[in-house]
């Protein structure tokens, strides 16, 4: 198994968008801000904040939009995810002290 802990992350600022053609089986992470995820033919629409994840079922278009500035990374790499995910609750645990 690869798993690359070099995710590199995208920046949006509040209003931009980002379009994903064909992105079945990856997974939005986000890191800080407020995306909203939407999917062709899905009548949910999804609204991530820091720490919350979604995964993009159906291939199409699949539209990020950032209501804040926001950072995520999109993978198809569960196991890199979530030892970023892992690393970033642990380093929030510490600044807590």
């Amino acid at each position: 198994m690869h798993t690359d802990l070099n995710l590199a992350a995208t920046v949006l600022e509040r209003g931009q968008s980002l379009p994903l053609q064909d992105a079945s089986g990856s997974l939005v992470l986000c890191l800080s801000g407020s995306l909203w995820l939407t999917q062709e033919g899905d009548p949910r629409d999804v609204v991530l904040e820091a720490g919350d994840e979604a995964l993009i079922d159906r291939d199409g278009l699949s539209l990020l939009h950032a209501l804040s500035d926001a950072r995520f990374v999109q993978s198809n790499d569960r196991a890199a995810l979530d030892v970023l995910l892992r690393a970033r609750q642990a380093q929030a645990a510490l600044a807590a002290y």
